[in-house]
This record gives structure tokens, C-alpha cells and sequence, in this order.
């Protein structure tokens, strides 16, 4: 099964972020939970998680990319 990998919301309400690292690489195994990406706002920082156990299959955006809240940034097969 194919897992969207979303930004997901602020806690600062801000509606785009920017992709600053990807901790994960395409092929990794990952568990739920697990930390994938980090992006930050002006105000914070926050992390990307895994929405299932599986491997990160595709990563679809570049670091140093501005991307909105909700917006899938890679897939993960599980």
C-alpha cells in the first residue's frame, strides 16, 4: 500500500513552510512516527513523520523548497 507523505499543520497557524532536510533517504526503512523531513516557518520547526511502517519509496520535493501545509512531499510503500 502507497502512504502519502504531508506537511503537516503548524503550530504557529502558518500556511507554507520550508523543506530543510530530508533525514531519510528513498529506500530507508522507517517505522510510524519516525521522523522524515524537517521544515521550518519563521517562528519554528517542526518534523515530518512517517504515516506508517513501510520504505520511503519517493521523495518528491527538494530541500530548500517552499511548500504548503497539506501538500504531499513524497510516498512511502508499506
Amino acid at each position: 500500500m502507497n502512504y502519502d507523505i504531508v506537511v503537516p499543520p503548524t503550530a504557529d497557524g502558518s500556511a507554507e513552510v520550508t523543506l530543510v532536510s530530508w533525514i531519510k533517504e528513498v529506500g530507508s526503512p522507517v517505522k510510524k512516527g519516525e521522523d522524515l523531513a524537517e521544515a521550518t516557518t519563521e517562528k519554528i520547526t517542526l518534523y515530518v513523520t512517517a504515516p506508517a511502517d513501510g520504505t520511503l519509496h519517493e521523495i518528491n520535493v527538494p530541500v530548500g523548497e517552499k511548500v504548503r501545509v497539506g501538500q504531499v512531499i513524497g510516498v512511502m510503500v508499506g
